[in-house]
C-alpha cells in the first residue's frame, strides 16, 4: 500500500488533472463511511462507472483461505452476478497470492489474445508473479515475468463466464492480501496506463478505508464483550440464590461466545462434599462404563487444571490462566475414550477454561461447539445460466471441503472467555466466603446454644444439689438428734424400769442405723459418680439370694400387715452379689415405704431376649405419673417435694440402683398405671458371662430397655 506522500506523488507525476480530480471524488464517496460493507459498495460502483465495464467486484480472502464475493456491481443482462459466491482457496493458488503480496501486481487479461500482462506499480522495488512456485515468483527477476501467456485454464474459466476482459488490483491489509478488486467485461478491453494507475491508487484508498474501519469494528467489538462481561458480573451480583445466579451466568456465556452448550464445574471448599456442576446447551452422553462419570475427571481437563500450558501464548495475559482449546474432538488423541459420548451429538470442538483465583484453584468453565455445514451459502446454485457452471463446480468443491467441519473460536472470542474467568472466580470466592462465615456464625451460635444449655443444667444440678444438702443436713440431723435425746435420757437414768431402758437403747440404735444408711448412700453415689466402685461377678443363685431378701423385709411386710410374694423361674444370673443385695434391699424399702395397703410382688423371669433376666418389684402404692418416671433415676430428685417430705430420704436410692444394674450389664426402668395405683420397677441382669459383655455393648450404643 503506498504512503500518503507516496499517493500525492503519484498523481503529480502520472495523472491528468482530469483523471486526478475524478480519482478524488471517488475518494471521497469512500471515505464518507467508516462502515465496511458501505464503504466496499461506494468501491465497486465508483470503479465501475470509471472503468464503465459490465462488473465490479470485491473478492475477500477468509482466514481459512477459501474466499467469496463480498460486493459487486454489473450493468444489467451482461454478465451473471458473483456477490455471495464462495471460491475454493485453489483457485487463487498461493504463487499468485504470493505475486499480489510481494508485487501489488495488477494483472490485466485479454482473453481474445490470451495474454496476461502484470504490471507492477511505477515505483522502484516492485517485485511481480506468474503462474510459478512462491519460491519462484521470490526469485525470478520481475521483467522474467511481467509478462506471460495466460493459462489455459484460466481462459476456459473466464470465457465460460463470459467475460473477455479482466483487471485484478490487490488490496493490501497490513501487508497481507486481504482481497482483490476485480473488472470484468464481456467484450475485449484495452486498460490504459493512466486507468490502471487511478484503480491502482483506488485499492489503496480502499486499504485505507479498510484499515480505519477494522478500527472502529475492534472499538465496537470491545465495547460489546465489554458490555457482555458487565452484564455477565451485574447477574453474578443478582439478589438470587447462588445456584440460580451460577445457572443464569452460565447461559449468558455460552450465548455470547457462539457456543451450543456449556458447564461450569465448581469444586467442593469441603473435600468431604461432591462438586457442584451446571449445565446448559448441548451436553456429552456418557455411554460407556468405562468412561469418567464427569467429563472434568479426564485427563484432559485434569492436565488443564494442574499444568497449564498455553496452546497460543498470545492469550495468555498475566494472573490469568490459559485456555485448552480442541477444535476438532476427532483429531484429539487424548479424547478418543470420550468419543463415543460425543457420537449422538453434533458438538465438534471444545473450549476449556480453568479458573483459579491466585493460586486456588476453583474449577472449570467448559463450552462446547457443533459441527457447521455450508449448504446455501450459495445464491445461484440453482441458477441455470451456464456462465454460472464454473462457479458452481467451485462452490459444489467447496462445500464438499467444508461441510461437518468444526467450527473453531476467534482471538475475540477466547479473549471474551478468558474476561469471564476473572469475574467469575471472583463470584464463586466471594461466595465461597460468605458460606464460610455463615457456616462459622452457625457453629458459633450452636456453640453458644450447647453453653446456654450446659450452664441451664449446671444451675439446676447446683439447684438440685441445693436442695439435697438441705434434705440430707435434715435427714442427718433427724437421727443423730433423736440418737443424741436417747443417749441423754440413758445417761441421766431418765427411765423408770427395765421395759422403757430398752425401748431406749433400741431407739437410739434405729435412729443410729437410719443415719448410717444415709450416709452409705452418699458415699456410694460419691464412688459411681468417679468410678471408683469395682465389681465383683459371679454366678448368683437368684432364687436363694431373692428369698433371703424377701426373708429381711418380712418383719416390716408383718408390721405393716402387707403381703409379700415371691416367683421366681431363674436359677443363675451373671452379676456382683453385693450389688445386686444393694438394689433389691433399695427397692423393697421403697416399695413399703410407699405402699400402705395391698401387697408386693417379687418376680423374676427370662426376658424376651432370652438372655437377661427381667426382676420386678411391684406394689401397690402411691404410683406416680409416668412423664415423671425419668427424673427418679437422676440423683437428688424425688418425684415431687411432697413425696420427700412425708416419706423422707435422700433421693439417691433409684440413683445408685440404676447405676449399679447398669454397671453389671442390666437396664431399670419403671412403669405406673398412675398416681394411687401402684407402680412396678424392673431391672434385668445377664444370665451368663456373655450375656453382661452384650449387654454392656448395648449400653455404649445407648439402646432403650426393652
Amino acid at each position: 500500500m503506498a504512503t500518503n506522500s507516496g499517493f500525492r506523488n503519484l498523481k503529480d507525476q502520472f495523472l491528468t488533472e482530469g483523471k486526478e480530480a475524478l480519482l478524488a471524488r471517488m475518494s471521497n464517496r469512500i471515505r464518507q463511511s467508516l462502515n465496511l460493507q458501505e464503504i466496499l459498495d461506494a468501491t465497486v460502483v465508483e470503479l465501475r462507472a470509471f472503468l464503465q465495464t459490465d462488473r465490479t467486484k470485491v473478492y475477500r480472502f477468509d482466514h481459512d483461505g477459501h474466499g467469496h464475493v463480498v460486493a459487486e456491481a454489473s450493468a444489467p443482462n451482461r454478465l451473471p452476478s458473483l456477490l455471495g459466491l464462495h471460491y475454493p482457496s485453489d483457485d487463487i493458488p498461493p504463487q499468485a497470492r504470493a505475486l499480489f503480496i510481494k508485487a501489488r501486481t495488477r494483472s490485466i487479461v485479454n482473453v481474445s489474445e490470451q495474454r496476461i500482462i502484470l504490471n507492477s506499480l511505477p515505483t522502484p522495488n516492485t517485485p511481480t508473479t506468474g503462474d510459478l512456485t512462491v519460491e519462484e515468483v521470490q526469485q525470478q527477476p520481475l521483467e522474467d515475468i511481467l509478462s506471460r501467456p495466460v493459462d489455459p485454464c484460466h481462459v476456459d474459466y473466464l470465457t465460460q463466464m463470459g467475460v473477455q476482459s479482466s483487471l485484478v488490483v490487490p488490496i493490501i491489509y497490513q501487508q497481507q492480501l486481504w482481497g482483490l478488486l476485480i473488472s470484468h467485461h464481456a467484450e475485449p478491453r484495452e486498460i490504459t496506463s493512466e486507468d490502471l494507475l487511478v484503480v491502482q491508487l483506488l485499492a489503496d484508498q480502499v486499504s485505507l478505508a479498510i484499515t480505519q474501519a477494522n478500527l472502529l469494528n475492534q472499538v465496537q467489538e470491545q465495547q460489546q464483550r465489554e458490555a457482555i462481561v458487565n452484564q455477565i458480573a451485574t447477574l453474578l451480583h443478582a439478589p438470587l440464590n447462588p445456584e440460580q445466579i451460577l445457572h443464569n451466568v452460565l447461559e449468558k456465556a455460552v450465548k455470547a461466545s457462539g457456543s451450543s452448550g456449556g458447564r461450569l464445574y465448581l469444586t467442593s471448599p469441603d473435600e468431604a462434599l461432591p462438586a457442584h456442576l451446571y449445565t446448559y446447551g448441548n451436553q456429552p452422553v456418557p455411554s460407556g462404563i468405562d468412561q469418567p462419570n464427569l467429563l472434568e475427571n479426564h485427563p484432559l481437563w485434569q492436565k488443564v487444571g494442574e499444568t497449564p500450558t498455553p496452546i497460543d501464548p498470545s492469550l495468555t495475559q498475566k494472573d490469568n490462566p490459559p485456555l485448552r482449546v480442541v477444535i476438532n474432538l476427532q483429531q484429539e488423541p487424548r479424547l478418543h475414550q470420550l468419543i463415543e459420548s460425543f457420537q449422538t451429538t453434533h458438538i465438534q470442538g471444545l473450549i476449556i477454561q480453568p479458573l483459579y483465583y491466585g493460586k486456588e484453584f476453583l474449577g472449570y468453565l467448559t463450552f462446547f461447539r457443533d459441527q457447521i455445514g455450508t449448504k446455501g451459502l450459495w445464491p445461484g446454485y440453482k441458477e441455470a445460466d451456464e456462465r454460472q457452471q464454473r462457479p458452481r463446480e467451485s462452490m459444489a468443491q467447496w462445500q464438499a471441503l467444508k461441510e461437518d467441519k468444526a467450527h473453531s473460536w476467534s482471538i475475540e472470542e477466547m479473549e471474551l472467555i478468558q474476561s469471564l474467568n476473572i469475574h467469575l472466580s471472583l463470584a464463586v470466592l466471594q461466595n465461597r466466603l460468605y458460606q464460610r462465615e455463615r457456616q462459622q456464625r452457625l457453629v458459633v451460635e450452636m456453640h453458644n446454644e450447647a453453653l446456654s444449655h450446659a450452664r441451664a443444667a449446671a444451675e439446676e444440678v447446683s439447684r438440685l444439689k441445693s436442695n439435697f444438702l438441705a434434705s440430707t443436713s435434715h435427714e442427718l440431723r433427724t437421727p443423730l438428734a433423736s440418737t443424741l435425746n436417747y443417749l441423754k435420757l440413758l445417761k441421766e437414768r431418765l427411765y423408770e424400769d427395765e421395759e422403757e431402758l430398752r425401748q431406749y437403747i433400741d431407739g437410739a440404735y434405729q435412729s443410729t442405723q437410719n443415719l448410717v444408711t444415709i450416709i452409705n448412700d452418699v458415699l456410694d453415689i460419691a464412688k459411681i459418680e468417679d468410678g471408683r466402685i469395682a465389681l465383683d461377678l459371679e454366678t448368683v443363685y437368684l432364687e436363694q439370694l431373692l428369698q433371703e431378701q424377701c426373708f429381711l423385709s418380712g418383719a416390716e411386710s408383718r408390721y405393716k400387715s402387707i403381703p409379700l410374694t415371691l416367683h421366681c423361674e431363674i436359677e443363675t444370673v451373671f452379676a456382683d452379689k453385693i450389688k445386686v443385695r444393694q438394689v433389691m434391699t433399695n427397692l423393697l424399702d421403697n416399695a413399703f415405704k410407699f405402699t400402705d395397703e395391698g401387697q408386693i410382688d417379687v418376680r423374676a423371669v427370662v426376658d424376651s431376649t432370652g438372655t437377661m433376666a427381667q426382676i420386678s418389684v411391684h406394689d401397690t402404692g402411691i404410683g406416680i405419673e409416668m412423664e415423671n418416671s425419668e427424673q427418679l433415676f437422676s440423683p437428688f430428685v424425688q418425684a415431687d417435694g411432697s413425696a420427700q417430705r412425708a416419706y423422707g430420704g435422700t433421693g439417691l436410692g433409684l440413683t445408685i440402683c440404676k447405676r449399679l444394674v447398669e454397671l453389671m450389664g442390666g437396664k431399670i426402668w419403671l412403669e405406673s398405671p398412675g398416681l394411687g395405683q401402684g407402680n412396678t420397677v424392673n431391672f434385668t441382669l445377664p444370665l451368663n458371662e456373655q450375656s453382661q459383655i452384650a449387654g454392656q455393648g448395648s449400653l455404649i450404643e445407648g439402646q432403650a430397655p426393652s
